[in-house]
């Protein structure tokens, strides 16, 4: 039961971060704004690294990087953007780039630097960069 609470309050904790992050209004928004983020990320790595994020984060999210296996998609910060912003409460394409840099700043904090580094070593410039 405890386990089940702390598991509770790192999701909350992770969603928090990234609510003040955005300057979202909402928990619910942010936490929208997480799990897009995170589906779009998986699809830019490689499933290894995907793995590797997921250990990371709390476990209600890990499932957002989803059971991929092999190459990563080609995507180019505009198609990370816009797949993005396809299932986010906001198609303002600045809101929805604030958004993803929100989600990626919290990951940065709660994923390993190695694995981090790892992340954005596969990513195309214009993408790292919203790590940043």
């Amino acid at each position: 039961m405890s386990e089940s609470l702390n598991e509770d309050q790192a999701l909350r904790t992770f969603v928090q971060q990234v609510q003040t992050r955005a300057g979202l209004a909402s928990p619910q928004e942010a936490d929208v704004a997480t799990r897009v983020t995170l589906r779009t990320l998986a699809e830019a790595v490689s499933g290894g690294q995907v793995d590797d994020l997921r250990a990371s984060l709390p476990p209600e999210l890990q499932d957002e990087l989803g059971q991929r296996s092999g190459q990563a998609r080609q995507l180019d910060r505009a198609g990370f953007l816009d797949r993005a912003s396809g299932e986010m409460l906001t198609t303002d394409q600045d809101a929805v780039q604030q958004q993803v840099r929100a989600v990626l700043a919290t990951l940065r904090e709660w994923a390993p630097d190695r694995e981090i580094e790892d992340t954005v070593r596969q990513l195309p410039t214009s993408i790292a960069e919203l790590f940043d």
